[in-house]
């Protein structure tokens, strides 16, 4: 029986994480306010707040509060619960094939909370003329999304987020131990998940007050992120993920590179 309400768990954790992904797409992108809607008439009440809409406008020093504790809420409960030791010590304390479920479904909720509670700021400070523009724009904002999800398949998309743990304990199997490997874009950079999140946050054919602050906010966490996410790798992997971190460039697909043959290890998130 508790096998069965693990698994149970773990399948609305990720149930809830599929569709915080997906509304985060929309949320960044301001869907419910473009072209789309011709298509997608329902768009709008399916995605009521945004970056840029869904509630009136208030003061500016209020809403950069509000939106940057949103942001700095999500960073706190993101990295201190992928780290080591919280790790074991919710381990102690709930089945250990559950901590991941419990890690992605509370990282959703933070998220639903910022979607929430975010208060746009939409004064337009560049956008894209020119068709041309305008297609470069959503190119890199839909290059980024596209990177993010093939990123997690290449790894290990299931165990990523929970579904392999909760699938092993319903069978009553060990848990796997996780593979060291360099797949497609980890041999170009050693965090591609991040660079996805930063090419979709800046992407887009324009760019308001509120895009650029959850965009340049978003990025810092992601550089402090790494450096606590790379702590615990070389803790884990050792000597391994030391010379892959100096063959391997962080995030820009150029630099030194003498051998991915080490891997690149799950980007937990920080």
């Amino acid at each position: 029986m508790l096998r069965a309400l693990i698994l149970l768990f773990g399948l609305l954790a990720y149930g809830v994480f599929f569709a915080t992904f997906l509304y985060l797409i929309a949320f960044v992108g301001n869907l419910q306010t473009t072209a789309l809607t011709q298509w997608l008439p329902w768009l709008p009440a399916l995605v009521p707040h945004s970056l840029d809409a869904g509630r009136a406008a208030e003061p500016p020093a209020l809403s950069v509060a509000l939106n940057l504790g949103l942001i700095l809420l999500f960073g706190l409960q993101h990295s201190v619960m992928a780290r080591l030791g919280f790790k074991a010590w919710l381990k102690r304390h709930l089945p250990a094939a559950a901590e991941r479920s419990v890690y992605v479904l509370l990282a959703s909720l933070v998220l639903i909370l910022l979607f929430w509670q975010w208060r746009p700021m939409p004064a337009t400070l560049w956008a894209a003329e020119s068709a041309a523009g305008q297609a470069l724009g959503w190119s890199v904002f839909a290059l980024g999304f596209c990177i993010v999800l093939l990123s997690t398949f290449l790894i290990d998309h299931f165990d990523l987020f929970g579904l392999r743990q909760v699938w092993r304990a319903f069978r009553a199997r060990e848990a796997a131990a996780h593979r060291f490997v360099t797949p497609l874009f980890y041999r170009w950079v050693r965090h591609p998940i991040y660079l996805g999140f930063i090419l979709a946050f800046w992407g887009g054919p324009s760019m308001s007050q509120g895009h650029l602050l959850f965009a340049a906010a978003m990025s810092a966490y992601i550089l402090i992120a790494i450096r606590f996410e790379e702590r615990d790798l070389v803790r884990q992997l050792g000597e391994r993920y030391r010379r892959y971190r100096e063959e391997v460039p962080m995030l820009l697909p150029f630099g030194r590179r003498r051998s991915a043959s080490g891997a690149a290890a799950r980007t937990d998130a920080g």
